[in-house]
């Protein structure tokens, strides 16, 4: 089959306009290190990368959550910390006044302390954080994603902390307006303040349960947002080491058909009849 000059010619002007095509191509891959400048370039990859995108924000929504979390149980440890020690005053200044040597205006006497740590211990569960809302909440408090598929409770109820079970501050009360009136304490007194301690101290157990969950859940999820952000960056980022020799291969083919075009253009109209 007999081959034209003008075939050779249209078929190397279609070759340098590949070659040039892929050179820019590479030129833009490497200059703003994306593989695909359009959608339309690979839709299946692009539509792979909205994917990945929309996984990123769902992750950030998890820092989010887990940064509030962190704070108010942060808060919460603190606050249930302080409670403890303020009871644990409490339990001591009972006992004084249960060794049977005070008489009643040293009952009196220990009645002040009491009402003022009862004072504290109303304060404390009381607090409100840096938001204007309550540490210990008033109401149950909600459960938020921190991970996929990981809900985590925000915060300890106020009821939980200083009502189910023993109400605290009405046992503090009780206490006080014994020992203020000169009333020596009863043994049940003390069985009683013995229930107080066990349960803020489940509260504080309860809070460092949460923090451990909330740590191992922010771990998990970090791993799984590398794990995303590697995959985005296999999809969509430019491998300047494939694109280096990409556009090296396509410059050499791109100056070999203008060397082949050159010639071309050199020849007697009779040579190319």
């Amino acid at each position: 089959m007999r081959i034209s000059s003008q075939q050779v010619f249209d078929s190397g002007v279609s070759s340098m306009q590949q070659h040039t095509s892929d050179v820019v191509k590479y030129q833009q891959q490497i200059s703003s290190g994306r593989k695909y400048q359009l959608a339309s370039d690979d839709a299946l990859a692009a539509g792979l990368g909205v994917q990945i995108d929309l996984d990123n924000a769902q992750f950030a929504m998890f820092r989010v959550n887990q940064n509030h979390i962190n704070a108010s149980l942060t808060s919460t440890d603190s606050q249930l910390n302080n409670i403890n020690i303020a009871l644990t005053k409490f339990q001591q200044m009972m006992v004084q006044a249960g060794n049977g040597t005070l008489g009643a205006d040293g009952l009196k006497t220990l009645g002040q302390q009491a009402t003022t740590l009862y004072n504290t211990v109303n304060q404390m569960a009381n607090a409100k954080d840096a938001n204007g809302e309550k540490i210990l909440r008033t109401s149950t408090p909600a459960s938020v994603l921190i991970a996929p598929n990981v809900s985590l409770e925000t915060a300890l109820s106020y009821v939980e902390v200083m009502e189910t079970g023993q109400d605290v501050l009405t046992f503090m009360s009780g206490v006080s307006t014994k020992l203020n009136a000169g009333t020596s304490l009863s043994s049940s007194d003390m069985d009683t303040m013995q229930l107080v301690l066990k349960q803020v101290t489940r509260a504080q157990v309860k809070t460092g349960l949460l923090q451990n969950q909330l740590d191992a859940a922010t771990e998990a999820a970090d791993v799984q947002k590398n794990n995303v952000e590697v995959q985005r960056s296999n999809l969509l980022d430019t491998d300047l080491a494939t694109a280096t020799a990409g556009l090296v291969k396509s410059n050499a083919l791109l100056q070999a058909a203008q060397s082949i075009m050159t010639k071309l253009d050199t020849n007697s109209l009779f040579q190319k009849l």
